[in-house]
């Protein structure tokens, strides 16, 4: 049997290690929080958005002053879909954000005739905007949509401002937020 030397014993004294133990818990705390704040800036800033409804355009889906989710993927990763409510943001609007109805997509051709939106000629049936658009604007010509753009409406037609108007016009994939995927009651 071997002789053991405590003078010679590379274990560190009990108060070095208590001292380690207690420092590894910190470190381990801080890089928990870190990752935690990485994450949630990650979620905040490519995955999701919270945004306040303003005015009365998509009355009766939305209205004034609700609190709505934003699938941000929708519109950078995922293609928008006709009939999807988004949120974008143009560059007249500051900070504000527009949310509308996608009705118009990418290459078709829009317009607006007999109260009723015409999508290459053929006009849509399945629409969730039920009324009868009594003014046109831009669309009571034919709108020729290019690779990136995309016709929206409000589901208050009758008072919204949208891309019938030449204050909004089509909107661009590049200004698309994403997609609104929850309302908060």
């Amino acid at each position: 049997m071997a002789y053991k030397n405590p003078e010679l014993s590379f274990d560190p004294p009990k108060k070095r290690r208590k001292k380690r133990s207690i420092l590894n818990k910190i470190l381990n705390w801080l890089l928990l929080i870190f990752a935690a704040a990485v994450f949630g800036y990650a979620v905040i800033t490519f995955g999701v958005q919270t945004v306040q409804v303003v005015g009365p355009s998509m009355n009766t889906t939305l209205q004034d002053g609700e609190v709505v989710l934003v699938n941000k993927l929708v519109g950078t990763v995922i293609k928008p879909k006709r009939y999807d409510v988004i949120a974008f943001k143009q560059v007249d609007f500051g900070s504000y954000f527009e949310i509308k109805r996608i009705v118009g997509l990418p290459g078709e051709t829009v317009q607006i005739k007999d109260g009723q939106v015409y999508i290459d000629g053929a006009a849509l049936t399945d629409s969730p905007i039920k009324d009868k658009i009594r003014v046109a604007g831009l669309a009571e010509r034919e709108i020729k949509l290019d690779k990136n753009e995309y016709f929206v409406l409000g589901d208050n037609v009758n008072n919204s401002e949208d891309s019938r108007y030449s204050n909004v016009g089509n909107v661009s994939k590049t200004e698309i937020i994403g997609k609104v995927v929850y309302k908060f009651k």
